[in-house]
């Protein structure tokens, strides 16, 4: 189970749909967490209005959680932190991380930006010889373990 500062930047990132959100909740209740907002946003039905679920799930996050839930752009760093982890680990593979990744992503820090690039390149990998492949995927996997290596965007 995540932790609810995960939550919030998944969220945001749009890893989380709203109506998944009262599951979240009763998830978050039975890793021990607990406020009346979140009993009450885990006892909604997922095909209530999406309007009051955010704003329910808002409520709870920052006003009884005490957390933010961060911007779009926080959010993405945040995905891309994630992913760096993950493949550092082992838990990701380099076609799953590559197939996440776009160029389009915010990437603020030149740790973050060097891993954006290095998996960038994956669309070219149907022009590139084996050892061009191999080259890639050594950068990537450096990139990552650079950024996996740096403060996380947003407080965990």
């Amino acid at each position: 189970m995540d932790q609810p500062a995960t939550i919030a930047w998944k969220y945001a990132a749009s890893l989380i749909r709203v109506e998944d959100l009262p599951m979240v909740a009763a998830d978050l209740l039975a890793a021990g967490h607990d406020s009346p907002s979140l009993r009450d946003l885990a006892g909604r039905s997922r095909h209530e209005h999406p309007a009051d679920i955010r704003e329910l799930f808002g409520h709870t996050m920052e006003e009884e959680l005490g957390i933010q839930i961060p911007d779009y752009e926080t959010a993405e760093r945040c995905l891309l932190h994630y992913m760096a982890t993950q493949l550092s680990g082992g838990v990701l593979s380099l076609k799953e991380t590559a197939a996440r990744v776009w160029q389009g992503i915010e990437a603020v820090t030149d740790p973050e930006r060097t891993f954006v690039a290095a998996v960038g390149l994956e669309y070219q990998l149907d022009f590139m010889s084996p050892e061009e492949v191999r080259a890639w995927e050594n950068a990537v996997r450096r990139a990552a373990q650079t950024l996996s290596g740096t403060a996380f965007p947003h407080a965990q």
